[in-house]
This record gives C-alpha cells, sequence and structure tokens, in this order.
C-alpha cells in the first residue's frame, strides 16, 4: 500500500510537470487506477474526471475515448452503474464517431467485464460475440491491443462458459464454435505464458479454462486447475485475488456436491475480500455459504447468513447514495473548471489590444480552412499592413498609436461580411481572410477596405494624422500549403508597398520558395 501511494504521489508530481494536456490526460488516467488500487475512490474520480476535461481540451477523440472508459470504470468499481453505462456509452459513440475501432473494442471489452461482475453473462458473451462479428475486431491485432486481445479471449470464455453451463438450461449453440477458438487461444497462452502481458493474466487464464473445464464436464481438469489458480495467487501478493481464487474453486466444489471443501474454501475467500474492503465480493461468498448451509442441512446458519447479506447490501446502497453525492460534486467542480478553461482558451485566441482575434486563432482558422480547400468554397487571404505606422507613435505618442490599431480593427471587422474574418497578425499588420471569393472579388473587397481606412477621421484628437494600409492578397487552395500561401500574400503586400503603398496587390501563382 505504501509503494502505491509513493506511485501515486510520483504521477501527481508528473502531472504538475507535463507541457502538454494529452500528456496530462494519459498520467490522470495511470493515476485513477493507481488510486482504485489503493482503494481512495474521491481520488479516483477526481482523476478521471480531470483525465476526461484534458482529454476533450486536446481535441483528440481516441484520448476522450480512454477518458469516458476510466470514468466508466471508476463508477463501476462504485456500484454505480447507471452512471457507467452512460460513460460506456458516450465512449463508444465518440469511438464510432472516429472511426476508432479500438476504442470500441476497449469499450466493449471493458464493458463485458463489468457485466460479467454483476453476473450478466449472456449480456456480456453477446456484446464480445457482436464485436468478433464486426470490423473493429480487426484492431485487436494491432501491435498495440496485445493485452487488449487477451482480455478479450478471457472474457469471452468466462461470459460464454457461464451461459453454457448444463445447469444454465438455456440454448445459445451460437456462442459455441467461437467460444472453442477463445479457449483454444488461451490453451496456448498458458502453454507459453512468457507471451501474457503479466502475471495476473496467468491467473485470469486459469480461471477461464477452469469454467470452460467444468462446462465441457471434465471435472478432473476443471479441479486441476482451479488448484493451480488458488496456488499461484497466493503468491502475487493481493488478497483480492486470492479471495477470487478460492471463491471459484468453491464454486466448483459447490456444483460437484462437495459442500465441505465449498464453505471452507467460502469462508476462507470471505475473509480475504473482507481484509480488502470488496463488499460485492463478500455478497457472493456469503450468499455463496447460505446456499452450501442450506444444501448441507445448517438451517440456522444459513438463515444468519442470509440476514448478514441483507445487512451488507443495504450498507452498500447507503455507500453508493454517498458515491453519487461526491461524484456530483466533483463533477460540478469540473464543469467549473470547463468554464474557466473555456475563458481562458477564448483569451488566448484574442489580442489584448484590440478586442479582436490574434495571429494564434488566425493561424488555427487557416489550417482548418486549408484542410477543407478541396471541399469548400474559394478562400482569400489578404495581409494588411498600415502605411508609416512608425510616425505616428513617433509623432502622436504610442497612445495614439494603440488608439489607430484599436479603431482600424474596429473598421475593418464591421466592414468585412459575416462569414469573413479579421485578426491582428502582429504590429501594425492585420489578416482578412475572406471565403466564398474568386481573386478578384478578393482584391475588391480589399479595395472597399482600403477606401475606409483612408477615410477615417481623426481630426478630433490627431490632427494632421492621416492612415491608409497596404493590402497583398492570395488564394488558399491545394496548389500550395499554407505557408506557401502566406509568402504569396505577404509578396503581393511587399509589391503594393514598392508601388508607393495605400494600394491593393494579388497573386495568384505559387510562389517559388
Amino acid at each position: 500500500m505504501a509503494a502505491l501511494k509513493d506511485e501515486l504521489a510520483q504521477l501527481q508530481g508528473q502531472i504538475s510537470r507535463a507541457g502538454d494536456v494529452a500528456t496530462q490526460a494519459l498520467l490522470h488516467r495511470e493515476a485513477t487506477y493507481v488510486a482504485l488500487d489503493i482503494g481512495d475512490t474521491g481520488a479516483a474520480l477526481s482523476h478521471a474526471l480531470s483525465c476526461l476535461e484534458l482529454a476533450r481540451a486536446s481535441h483528440d477523440l481516441p484520448l476522450q475515448v480512454k477518458a469516458h472508459v476510466t470514468l466508466a470504470i471508476v463508477q463501476a468499481e462504485g456500484y454505480d452503474d447507471l452512471g457507467a453505462a452512460e460513460q460506456f456509452r458516450a465512449a463508444e459513440k465518440l469511438a464510432e464517431q472516429a472511426g476508432d475501432h479500438r476504442g470500441v473494442a476497449l469499450v466493449v471489452i471493458n464493458a463485458a467485464h463489468y457485466l460479467m461482475e454483476r453476473g450478466q453473462y449472456l449480456e456480456a458473451a453477446t456484446r464480445l460475440h457482436d464485436l468478433w462479428h464486426s470490423p473493429h475486431v480487426d484492431a485487436l491485432d494491432l501491435p498495440e491491443s496485445v493485452e487488449l486481445r487477451q482480455a478479450f479471449h478471457i472474457n469471452y470464455v468466462v461470459s460464454a462458459t457461464e451461459v453454457l453451463m448444463p445447469e444454465a438450461s438455456t440454448d445459445h449453440d451460437v456462442l459455441k464454435p467461437r467460444l472453442a477458438e477463445s479457449a483454444g487461444e488461451l490453451r496456448r497462452l498458458n502453454a507459453h505464458r512468457g507471451n501474457l502481458t503479466n502475471a495476473l493474466r496467468t491467473l485470469d487464464v486459469l480461471d477461464a479454462l477452469m469454467r470452460h473445464a467444468l462446462c465441457e464436464g471434465d471435472l478432473t481438469a476443471s479441479r486441476q486447475l482451479a488448484d493451480e489458480f488458488v496456488h499461484l495467487s497466493s503468491g502475487v501478493g493481493s488478497g483480492t485475488m486470492s479471495g477470487r481464487a478460492l471463491f471459484s474453486r468453491s464454486r466448483l466444489m459447490a456444483r460437484m456436491g462437495q459442500w465441505a471443501e465449498a464453505i471452507d474454501d467460502a469462508q476462507a475467500a470471505t475473509a480475504h475480500f473482507a481484509r480488502d474492503h470488496q463488499d460485492l465480493w463478500v455478497i457472493r461468498c456469503r450468499e455463496a455459504l447460505a446456499d452450501a448451509y442450506a444444501h448441507t442441512r445448517r438451517y440456522h446458519e444459513a438463515f444468519e447468513m442470509q440476514r448478514a447479506v441483507t445487512r451488507q447490501v443495504e450498507s452498500l446502497y447507503r455507500q453508493n447514495q454517498q458515491q453519487r453525492a461526491l461524484l456530483g460534486q466533483i463533477t460540478q467542480q469540473a464543469r467549473e473548471a470547463d468554464v474557466r478553461a473555456a475563458a481562458f482558451a477564448e483569451a488566448a485566441l484574442q489580442d489584448a489590444l484590440t478586442g479582436i482575434p490574434n495571429r494564434a486563432y488566425a493561424m488555427q482558422l487557416l489550417t482548418d480552412l486549408h484542410t477543407q480547400a478541396p471541399h469548400a468554397a474559394s478562400i482569400a487571404v489578404a495581409l494588411l499592413d498600415l502605411d508609416h505606422f512608425k510616425q505616428v507613435n513617433d509623432t502622436w505618442g504610442h497612445a495614439t498609436g494603440d488608439l489607430v490599431l484599436s479603431r482600424v480593427a474596429q473598421t475593418l471587422r464591421a466592414e468585412v461580411r459575416a462569414g469573413d474574418s479579421v485578426a491582428r497578425f502582429g504590429g501594425e499588420e492585420f489578416v482578412v481572410i475572406l471565403t466564398g471569393v474568386t481573386l478578384a472579388e478578393a482584391q475588391e473587397s480589399c479595395e472597399r477596405l482600403r477606401r475606409s481606412l483612408t477615410g477615417l477621421d481623426w481630426n478630433g484628437f490627431a490632427p494632421g494624422l492621416h492612415t491608409s494600409g497596404s493590402f497583398g492578397v492570395a488564394l488558399l487552395d491545394r496548389q500550395r500549403d499554407l505557408k506557401a500561401t502566406l509568402l504569396a500574400a505577404d509578396t503581393a503586400l511587399y509589391q503594393a508597398k514598392a508601388a508607393g503603398r495605400n494600394q491593393v496587390r494579388a497573386v495568384s501563382e505559387p510562389v517559388q520558395r
């Protein structure tokens, strides 16, 4: 536990030093899982929500998918199944929208795991079976999907075998061919355990194969696998994993009618789960014990055990309500942080002096428009430089110069059409982005802007001051990249200045770099 707390502290330090939002989001994701291992659900929720907030800020849809899955896992661990289901749905929708096949597989496999944890084996098996017959399954063959592929086969074997157990009295033969394939995959992994991603995966494989052997009626193989599961779990230092191994063997013993061994294993499993505060697993063990006591005619003990289950379910319900309240508080904090982040983002794209968008905004918009160029209406970029602006500062002072820049900015913004944009590009230079225009129409629009600047009256506070601007215009298209387009507009602007300023010039052919 101390090591995990140290790891969480180290991750928090890395988060504070991370330079970009995507890295911060991934670090928060790691911190979420460490906090869950510690049992600090509040910290896990906080990190998961920070992960989601930063993933949204990055505009990286696959990262947002992972963030929603992370939050779903936290909510599922806190028994908030409705909240978890909502996050899984949001993640799957984003993954479909982004064409992120691996993201869809990640959602389905994790959602199936928690359905299995709740005993909803048929729904889990159906979701995994549908994934197997979808285009998304190819993502499991990617090099980065080794662990995800292993989880898929483990979950498929566990859920399908539970559905197909003889006592289940259900007919789902459609699962059998794929079940045989997944079981074969797990047998290969078990034979070559070095290919498994970690020691806990070995235990999951043994558990799945034990269930499959039982489903097939091979009680000897099932018992051998169960014994190995229990033996290996005792060496990993996880009380929860030891409890799961003992509980699985207890269920096997019960199915074989060996009630004394079933009771011993269930009691030992209950002790492990109780020490690790795994309340849901404690409830399951006690339900199994109540059933085992009833089968061995120990009715008083069965009654008392069932009463303990009822009390614990009530306690879990209260915890769940408290958890939802905590999540509500943290979610509200996240919403407030979103509002602040949006305000900061807007401020970062606005020129503080003139109040119009700045260079960063213009470059972001131009990049987006250049990407859309083959499918969008014609777009023109005009660079504007105020003529002799240094003389304004030298003659009337910098305060007047600032006023000139602000008034010019507002004039340009008022004169362009609703779909066009104006930004301050730096110093006395502005950029005008005109949409749905030919090069000749863009020149005509800039001529109108040029006349508006020369017609500004400054006599009220700076007698003798006159303003004019030189314009360079180029079309934004796929014949040249964005850098070349700006160079073309800058070349045209230089030509306008060289010809005497207060003019509009255009370059239509790509400029050689």
